[in-house]
């Protein structure tokens, strides 16, 4: 992996940004065939939504972006999304047991 810095052209800098979010879309493929996994231990629709959950994970989140000097607003919005997806998904899934 180059450094930002490091780029000397606009070309070399969309090349790492598409490396980067290849990266990002695999690990969340990896994330996702976990999510598959969990509806084994969720039993109804209250354990599949999970609130408490969900707001723990908000809040760990918007931490750990402050930390990584990213935008908390925008990371939640992004979990947001995603965990609605995620919802769907065991909701799915969980029809099928």
């Amino acid at each position: 992996m180059k450094d930002a810095k490091s780029c000397t052209s606009i070309e070399e800098v969309r090349q790492e940004i598409d490396r980067i979010d290849r990266e990002v879309m695999e690990l969340l493929a990896k994330r996702q065939d976990y999510v598959c996994e969990i509806i084994r231990f969720k039993k109804d629709k209250e354990s599949i939504v999970a609130q408490n959950r969900q707001d723990q994970l908000y809040e760990q989140r918007r931490i750990w972006a402050e930390e990584l000097r990213l935008s908390p607003e925008m990371i939640e919005e992004v979990y947001k999304t995603m965990v609605r997806h995620n919802i769907q998904k065991e909701m799915e899934l969980h029809k099928g047991i």
